[in-house]
């Protein structure tokens, strides 16, 4: 029996993937499958075959998306907002399971009626256009939707409002519908890819070229473009390894003050380009290391390996997580070495180690601090409590002075004379690095640290000083 509207009370239905949300439940879903067990990909495939609406059945009922934390559209919803005070009946209508629609209700209690698939049902496209034609007649209601396979609902409708939509979707919209407003979120924009592979980030690959410039072989032609095709190949890898890590932490994310503006969480790009680029990515990477030596290409696939890991698990386990950062940091400059072919002293590695774990605590220190009053990152998928807070602090300064320690001993090594003719000239740079480290790490204790201190280096100009003039000492010992 058809109920049919009449007047100005029309119903307006409302899409949800790409429309309502910012992302699909479908992706976000698949995304939190593989966090919990990388291994559900393979029941993926079968799920595949049986057709992309029990795919989704079957993956969302695997895991829980927390419908509180999804990137709802806020122009739409406001919109929403708006139609429902004025006593209009909302209706969410999608080919998502019904329970995912019925939570997503329940978070925004909006709506007066909620459609999705339940069981055979699958509520998309014609059976869709069916159910709202069967409810309220014929141009007697109003859609809101976003893509392709929405045309048809468009055309049965009375008027039609349009979520980021493509040029043809756009265009063929309006030849068989009248379009009453069209709602553009900025999505795909040039910034949003930087940001999303997080270029700033390849300055850590700076320390590819340390074995170039502790070894004094850097006016070597030959050895520079070894480092400088190392350099590409680690912020490709690197890159692709960021993107994994956002996808992978959605939902982390988006409970974070600052993260949850991050391109993927914030939904200004689909999980899908993610998953794209970070092959890509990978691909391009790993190709560049096949100019190298072999070695180096094993050396950059443990350092993507690693750094999967540490997005999969070791990011949860206490100091197993610090630790694996200040490995990640060294796998650089074992690379370096490996790629221009330039031996690695011992003073060099010791140093690199205690250097980077006292840069990994700080950086874990820093996020700690900012949630110490709501009880640590134990709640935010880490292993830290609040209480935990002063000892990574002594255990992060012990680190850093452990390094100049190590420097200083190196100064008075037989080794150092083989490359400095006044190696007693390097006791200034010691006292440098020493005050820098102490630096760094009052900076953290009174809250002005970003997450990362290598990337708040780069923007210090404190820090440019201070190894500007690093660099004049080695210079002048030299």
């Amino acid at each position: 029996m058809q109920n049919h509207a009449i007047g100005n009370d029309y119903p307006l239905v409302v899409d949800l993937d790409g429309t309502f949300i910012n992302t699909d439940l479908l992706y976000e879903g698949f995304i939190l499958l593989l966090k919990k067990n990388p291994l559900y990909i393979f029941p993926c495939f079968i799920w595949f075959f049986k057709g992309k609406a029990y795919l989704k059945t079957r993956i969302l009922q695997t895991v829980h998306i927390p419908s509180e934390l999804l990137p709802y559209n806020l122009q739409v919803l406001d919109f929403l907002k708006g139609e429902a005070s004025k006593g209009r009946k909302l209706i969410l209508a999608t080919a998502s399971p019904l329970t995912n629609a019925l939570a997503i209700a329940e978070t925004h209690p909006i709506f007066d009626k909620v459609y999705g698939t339940e069981g055979s049902n699958n509520l998309k496209r014609k059976r869709k256009l069916e159910i709202l034609i069967d409810q309220f007649g014929k141009a007697k209601f109003d859609y809101i939707g976003n893509s392709w396979p929405d045309l048809k609902i468009f055309a049965a409708a009375r008027y039609s409002y349009l979520v980021n939509p493509s040029l043809p979707v756009k265009m063929k919209a309006k030849k068989i519908s009248e379009v009453k407003q069209i709602f553009n979120f900025k999505t795909g924009s040039i910034k949003s890819y930087i940001k999303a592979i997080r270029a700033y980030q390849w300055v850590k690959n700076i320390l590819i070229f340390v074995p170039l410039i502790t070894s004094h072989s850097f006016f070597s032609i030959d050895t520079f473009i070894q480092a400088l095709i190392a350099f590409a190949s680690f912020s490709f890898v690197a890159s692709a390894g960021y993107l994994i890590n956002d996808l992978l932490d959605l939902n982390s994310d988006r409970v974070h003050p600052r993260k949850r503006l991050r391109p993927f969480a914030s939904g200004k790009l689909s999980i899908p380009t993610g998953i794209i680029l970070s092959i890509i990515l990978l691909t391009g990477g790993f190709y560049l290391a096949l100019k190298l030596d072999s070695l180096f290409w094993l050396i950059l696939l443990f350092y993507f390996l690693t750094s999967f890991s540490y997005s999969i698990y070791l990011k949860r386990i206490v100091l197993y997580d610090v630790f694996t950062l200040a490995v990640l940091y060294s796998t650089r400059v074992f690379a370096g070495g490996i790629a221009t072919n330039i031996h690695l002293s011992f003073w060099l590695i010791a140093f690199s180690t205690f250097i980077f774990l006292s840069l990994a605590f700080v950086k874990r220190y820093s996020e700690l601090l900012q949630v110490k009053d709501k009880g640590g990152l134990a709640n935010r998928g880490r292993g830290y409590l609040s209480e935990d807070t002063h000892l990574i602090q002594t255990m992060g300064v012990v680190s850093g002075f452990l390094s100049v320690v190590v420097f200083s001993l190196y100064i008075d090594s037989p080794d150092v004379v083989k490359l400095y003719s006044n190696p007693k000239i390097l006791w200034a740079t010691g006292l440098l690095f020493l005050f820098w480290i102490s630096r760094i790490w009052m900076i953290a204790a009174r809250g002005k640290m970003t997450d990362d201190p290598i990337i708040f280096t780069i923007k210090d100009w404190i820090s440019y000083l201070i190894f500007l003039l690093i660099g004049l000492c080695i210079v002048i010992s030299m």
